[in-house]
């Protein structure tokens, strides 16, 4: 049977549902995110779509890759909350920063959520993403406008958090595809 144009659509909604499901303790947040990224990677080079078992299966080989891949983003995020209380304790106005920050930090997590590749280490995946930056800033940019639309939107609609990280697992994939990291080569040690 032929899928319609809308499902991939919905099936991005679908995503974000699964996501959400999954990052309900926040330190799984991030691996969700990424296991999130890996299903929607195989599903644009001809894989099953987008389901539980899917997810599920990818989120199992993100967990075996190591405790970075989710103490890293929740010291990043215990960081950045300790932040904006400490500037909203000096009084209001000084949230700017941290918002920017944030925008920031969210980009740079989205960008190593869709460039990591099961058996890659997560400290290369990092160098290659800092190294990406100078010669493919526009990446940086287009996924931090992605998380400051998701995060006006979910101002205006808090109902959206049910589906908003699988737009965003989207928009990370698409920037991968676009202009995928490099990763240096790896260095082997002569005896």
């Amino acid at each position: 049977m032929r899928r319609s144009w809308f499902a991939p659509f919905a099936d991005c909604l679908l995503l974000g549902v699964f996501l959400l499901v999954c990052s309900l303790p926040v330190v799984t947040a991030f691996p969700a995110l990424v296991a999130g990224c890996a299903v929607l990677r195989q599903q644009a080079h001809g894989g099953p779509g987008v389901t539980p078992r899917q997810l599920l299966i990818a989120l199992h080989r993100v967990l075996r890759s190591g405790y970075a891949v989710w103490l890293v983003p929740s010291a990043v995020l215990a960081l950045l909350w300790l932040d904006a209380l400490a500037l909203d304790a000096h009084g209001p106005g000084l949230g700017v920063p941290v918002a920017v920050a944030a925008a920031v930090v969210a980009a740079l997590g989205l960008r190593c959520a869709a460039g990591w590749r099961e058996g890659t280490a997560w400290r290369t995946v990092g160098i290659a993403v800092f190294r990406s930056m100078p010669q493919q800033p526009l990446v940086l940019a287009l996924l931090a406008g992605s998380v400051v639309a998701a995060a006006v939107l979910l101002a205006m609609s808090p109902v959206l958090l049910l589906i908003v990280l699988g737009p965003l697992a989207l928009a990370a994939a698409a920037a991968d595809t676009w202009r995928p990291l490099s990763f240096p080569p790896c260095r082997t040690e002569t005896a």
